[in-house]
C-alpha cells in the first residue's frame, strides 16, 4: 500500500530527529525492503549482483549485507479506523493515543546458505523508556540505550510472536536498536537459530524482488 506522505517504496528524511518538530495525524501501513538507520526512514536496498536461489528466486546481497524488510507501522495502525487514529511522531518514534508507545527496532535473523535478513519492526515500550529513547537518540548517551517491550508486528513465517518482553540494545550508532534477547523460548530461537532461507524469505519474496537498486 502506498504511503500518503511519500511515493510508494521511496524514502524521505525523518521528521523525528531530536531537534525536529514531530507531527500529529494519520499514519499509513506499508511494508518495504530497506536498510534501517537512525537517520533515515527507509533507505531502499538494492538488488544484489548475484544469481538468485533456485528455490526462492531471491539473491543474497553481493556485499554480504543482510537483506532487509521493513514494516512501515505497528500492526495496530491498520486495525484503527483512520478517523479515530490519533498519532504523534512518525518513524522511528510513534505514540498512538489510548494504545501505546512504539519505537523502530531491527530483528536480525540468521539464514542458511549465506543469507541473513533484518526485519525493521516496531517495539511497543513503556512511556518512560519512550521518553528516554527520545531524549538520547541523537546524543552520545544513545550507545547505552536499553529498551524492553513487545514486538508490534506479525512477522512471517512465525506470525504473531508471543506476548513476551524482548530486549533491544544498540549495536551500531548509525542504526536503530537491535532486538538481542528474550526470556521467551520462541523469540530466543528466532534470534539465535539459523533458519532455512527459503522458509523465511519466501513470504516476503514479492517485496524483496521489487525494490529498486540502492543509489550509491
Amino acid at each position: 500500500m502506498a504511503s500518503q506522505d511519500r511515493p510508494a517504496r521511496q524514502a524521505t528524511g525523518l521528521e523525528t530527529r531530536r531537534g525536529a518538530a514531530p507531527h500529529e495525524g494519520q499514519v499509513d501501513f506499508h511494508m518495504a525492503r530497506s536498510n534501517v538507520s537512525r537517520t533515515s526512514r527507509a533507505k531502499s536496498g538494492g538488488k544484489a549482483a548475484l544469481p538468485p536461489c533456485d528455490c526462492c528466486d531471491i539473491a543474497p546481497n553481493a556485499d554480504g549485507r543482510p537483506l532487509s524488510v521493513t514494516f512501515e507501522n505497528p500492526d495496530v495502525v491498520a486495525q484503527i479506523e483512520p478517523e479515530l487514529l490519533e498519532a504523534w511522531g512518525g518513524d522511528p518514534f510513534l505514540a498512538i493515543k489510548n494504545v501505546g508507545f512504539f519505537v523502530r527496532v531491527i530483528l536480525p535473523v540468521k539464514l542458511s546458505d549465506g543469507y541473513s535478513v533484518d526485519f525493521g519492526t516496531w517495539l511497543e515500550i513503556f512511556s518512560e523508556d519512550f521518553r528516554t529513547a527520545w531524549q538520547t537518540w541523537n546524543f552520545p548517551e544513545y550507545k547505552d540505550l536499553v529498551l524492553e517491550g513487545y514486538v508490534a508486528n506479525d512477522i512471517a513465517p512465525w506470525g504473531r510472536l508471543p506476548h513476551a518482553l524482548v530486549k533491544a540494545t544498540v549495536r551500531d550508532l548509525d542504526q536503530v536498536p537491535y532486538l538481542t534477547s528474550s526470556e521467551d523460548e520462541k523469540v530466543t530461537r528466532i534470534l539465535t537459530d539459523t533458519w532455512p532461507h527459503a522458509e523465511v524469505l519466501g513470504p516476503h519474496a514479492e517485496v524483496l524482488r521489487s525494490e529498486p537498486p540502492l543509489d550509491r
